[in-house]
């Protein structure tokens, strides 16, 4: 790493511990790596977490791949139950943010946590990372609630996609619909960074329909799209003939709980780029995606060895009756105009 990125990689951590998380003295801040993980990137979280006057712990967890990639070490798991503040920076995996210990905390509000996993420092510094967070927040509250208050969600493309589910109204970290728009300050609350999206799982089996899946999807090579049918919230049939659709079929038959409708994402955030990384591609404004597999994180009780999302491009959304999306263009005026 070059001289600048070491200064960049500073600043941005002073970033995330004082606005994002708003770290105070005296707390305990665990910041989750593994061997993948851009070294510099924890050490400056370290540096701004002591420069706060809190205390940091850094544990280095081993590489996920396919397979346990929901799960942390119990040390880890240990180490959570005496922490304030979790900071994930695993490259390989999301298991600081997926694992089931952390959605247990979470929903007991005894921690507070930031994802930044699964991406490089890039992903920090530009595009979605530019955004006006505080303005990002206030977005992500008022779709939150107007999807909250609808019973269903319908997503349309004009590649094919036909998608039903109906809306869950249990609380999952509070509120029905979590918002995930890059400030988590308060015990219970979870963002990522770089951020800004809203999501749930859908109701116990409502999740009907085919998925024409045209962008990035975790943990697959390629961009060829392919289809997907959905019953009873259940994927029921992959099409496309490329091969996405090898590999999915291939993860299918070693793990059939990766079938599973796990969560419907809306990403809100304008400054996020187009350039193929699924992280940052989830997060644009007007982009939708659609995760198979664990859902814990979100409420449900399905565990799984993945939590996969999976991007489509130019969707139209509708909350009941209420055009949330019109081919990948947020209605933002209808939004600011509903929710005074």
């Amino acid at each position: 790493m070059n001289r600048q990125r070491i200064i960049d990689a500073i600043d941005l951590a002073h970033r995330i511990v004082r606005q994002h998380l708003d770290v105070q003295p005296g707390e305990n801040v665990l910041i989750v790596a593994d061997p993948e993980t851009e070294m510099e990137i924890y050490l400056a979280l370290a540096g701004a977490v002591q420069a706060v006057g809190a205390e940091f712990t850094v544990s280095l967890m081993p590489t996920r791949g396919r397979d346990r990639a929901t799960y942390l070490t119990r040390p880890i798991e240990h180490a959570l139950d005496a922490s304030d503040v979790l900071i994930g920076v695993t490259k390989a995996s999301g298991a600081p943010t997926y694992a089931r210990k952390v959605a247990q905390l979470l929903s007991q509000k005894k921690i507070r946590a930031l994802s930044m996993v699964m991406r490089e420092l890039d992903n920090y510094l530009k595009g979605a990372a530019t955004a006006d967070y505080e303005e990002l927040e206030d977005l992500g509250q008022r779709v939150a609630g107007l999807w909250a208050a609808a019973d269903e969600i319908r997503i349309e493309t004009e590649r094919g996609t036909r998608f039903r589910a109906g809306v869950t109204k249990e609380p999952v970290m509070g509120q029905p619909v979590i918002v995930e728009c890059g400030l988590a300050r308060e015990p219970g609350r979870e963002a990522a960074f770089s951020d800004g999206e809203v999501s749930q799982r859908p109701r116990a089996g409502t999740a009907e329909g085919k998925l024409v899946i045209d962008g990035p999807v975790a943990g697959m090579r390629g961009f060829d799209p392919f289809e997907v049918e959905i019953e009873g919230g259940e994927v029921m049939r992959i099409a496309g003939g490329g091969n996405r659709t090898r590999q999915l079929a291939s993860v299918f038959a070693r793990l059939p709980c990766a079938k599973h409708i796990a969560e419907i994402g809306l990403g809100l955030n304008p400054e996020a780029l187009h350039n193929g990384d699924f992280e940052e591609e989830k997060k644009a404004q007007g982009n939708v995606h659609v995760a198979i597999g664990d859902d814990i994180f979100y409420g449900g009780n399905h565990g799984c060895d993945i939590h996969w999302d999976m991007v489509l491009y130019d969707a139209t959304v509708w909350l009941d009756d209420f055009p949330l999306f019109k081919e990948g263009r947020l209605q933002l005026e209808e939004v600011l105009e509903t929710t005074r």
